[in-house]
């Protein structure tokens, strides 16, 4: 189907455009708040310098995967439009590479990032637990619910290509 096509192919196209404007904010990010002086009362909240050591190992470890993954998706997206034969192999690449890309990040998040934060003096800790699982698994329906539905829908492609 055209639609699932070109879904790929935008799809493909975003992740990349996301990964690239991502990169460069960390990198601004970074130069900038690397010469700003924090006040002490923050560092009982957050460990600045670490949380910034984490992030730069996080996206250096993780967003190389985010163009490979788009960029399969847009080569799928490509050959299904014009019927190469490769598209369903690429498709089930792109979608379970999407997928373990997303567990990985959401584990790189739960243990590096967040033990850096402190924020019990302004949120309980079961609260903000409750509010980070909250925010992982609606991250998780964002992105994983075209993988998932990529999956799907190629299973019953193949299914009905077999009857």
């Amino acid at each position: 189907m055209k639609p699932v096509s070109i879904i790929s192919i935008v799809y493909g196209t975003l992740g990349i455009i996301w990964g690239t404007a991502v990169s460069m904010i960390i990198h601004v990010q970074t130069s900038i708040f690397s010469n700003i002086p924090f006040p002490e009362e923050m560092a009982s909240i957050v460990d600045i310098n670490s949380l910034f050591t984490v992030l730069n190992d996080m996206w250096r470890l993780l967003f190389p995967f985010i163009f490979i993954i788009g960029t399969i998706y847009i080569i799928s997206g490509i050959l299904y439009l014009v019927k190469g034969q490769q598209y369903v192999a690429l498709t089930y690449i792109a979608a379970i590479l999407n997928i373990a890309w997303y567990l990985g990040y959401a584990v790189m998040i739960q243990t590096e990032l967040l033990p850096l934060i402190n924020l019990d003096p302004f949120i309980p800790n079961k609260l903000f637990s409750i509010l980070v699982s909250l925010g992982t698994v609606t991250d998780a329906i964002f992105y994983c619910g075209y993988p998932v539905f990529l999956i799907v829908f190629m299973s019953q492609q193949r299914g009905i290509a077999k009857k």
